[in-house]
């Protein structure tokens, strides 16, 4: 990895995806200002020299010490975004009061997000997904990480229309966890998605699959799952917290199975624990983007062999381009693309069904 390239990177992750975080948008074009801190990064496992990792791995510090200088302009600790002060040099001084700890971070971690808000999108697609299929539900979701979202049914889930009003709920309204989603287009097409989540079927039984899924139980764990959350971002602070309390209650009286494994080599074991008769919905949201290309394209043809024998339906949401699958748009576009294949009776067919925001502010049909 040459530092050209990583300074790139850097500049293209402040004016993209950081365009409405002023201290992060600072952060990352100052990284790419001094090849010293570009060069922390080269110790990243392969595949991981990302912007976001150095961010998370200097959040995960200010929340482990709160009195690093650093601090001053991080929300999750009482900071300003604005503070005055050098941030680069803050950001330097941060990494030199804890080097081998930041060291060790770059090195042995990966980038996880279990943005939760994004639990708003699985009664919308499971309604559609499901509405030709007269069976229960196995549900197996791909990079689960701490498996927030299997439980998407557990949250107070609202919908609302471009006006902010409630046009519907789902799910458990005494939940401590509370979402909400703006559902875009003509009213009868929002009442009809918003309406059709109280078809979603019973889910009986749910299993994710994850290289390193989280135990929200362990501090260390918890920790680094909230420094992958942008600081700047207190709602989302707040969200996650509120679903992490949760998770923890909940793993202790009702456990989800999360297997340690690779996205592929862990499928076929997976589907194996489910009842051979459950309609199995296999899905995946903001994942399949850190899979090489070869492993995608294996994981879509072993979804194949899948479903020669039994009714399967895939729901994703990546980034425009990542599954191969997806029916292309009438042009490219920066927003999340959901689409959604089915085999019913071994035939297979694939429909570009909705776009939302990456972390489910909004959410648009296009059927």
């Amino acid at each position: 990895m040459d530092l050209a390239r990583l300074e790139g990177w850097f500049r293209r992750f402040a004016d993209i995806e950081c365009r409405d975080l002023p201290m992060y948008h600072r952060l990352c074009h100052g990284v790419a200002d001094h090849s010293d801190l570009l060069e922390r990064l080269l110790i990243a496992a392969p595949g991981q020299w990302r912007p976001n990792l150095m961010l998370a791995a200097l959040h995960d510090i200010v929340l482990w010490d709160p009195e690093v200088p650093l601090a001053r302009w991080y929300p999750t600790v009482g900071g300003a975004p604005d503070a005055a002060g050098d941030l680069i040099d803050a950001v330097r001084s941060t990494i030199e009061t804890h080097p081998n700890r930041f060291a060790e971070l770059i090195a042995t971690r990966s980038t996880q997000t279990n943005e939760v808000n994004r639990s708003t999108l699985w009664p919308l697609a499971l309604a559609a997904a499901t509405a030709d299929v007269d069976a229960e539900v196995a549900l197996l979701e791909i990079g689960p990480s701490a498996g927030l979202n299997l439980r998407f049914d557990e949250y107070d889930i609202r919908y609302v229309d471009s006006s902010g009003g409630t046009v519907g709920r789902f799910g458990t309204r005494s939940s401590p966890v509370h979402l909400r989603c703006e559902v875009r287009g003509d009213a009868p097409t929002v009442r009809h998605h918003v309406e059709s989540t109280a078809t979603v079927p019973p889910i009986v039984a749910r299993i994710g699959i994850d290289a390193a899924p989280v135990d929200l139980g362990d501090p260390d764990q918890r920790r680094w799952l909230k420094a992958c959350i942008w600081p700047e971002q207190i709602e989302r602070h707040e969200r996650f917290d509120a679903a992490a309390s949760h998770m923890v209650r909940r793993q202790a009286i009702d456990p989800l199975t999360l297997i340690r494994d690779d996205a592929l080599d862990g499928l076929f074991d997976a589907v194996e624990r489910f009842p051979a008769e459950a309609h199995l919905v296999v899905i995946n949201s903001w994942m399949m983007t850190y899979l090489h290309r070869d492993r995608r394209s294996a994981f879509d043809r072993a979804l194949d062999l899948l479903g020669d024998t039994r009714t399967l339906t895939h729901i994703s949401a990546e980034g425009e381009g990542v599954e191969s699958w997806v029916p292309a748009g009438d042009g490219p576009t920066d927003d999340t693309v959901v689409g959604i294949s089915r085999w019913r009776q071994g035939v297979r067919s694939d429909q570009r069904w909705a776009l939302c925001h990456p972390h489910l502010t909004w959410f648009a049909p296009l059927d």
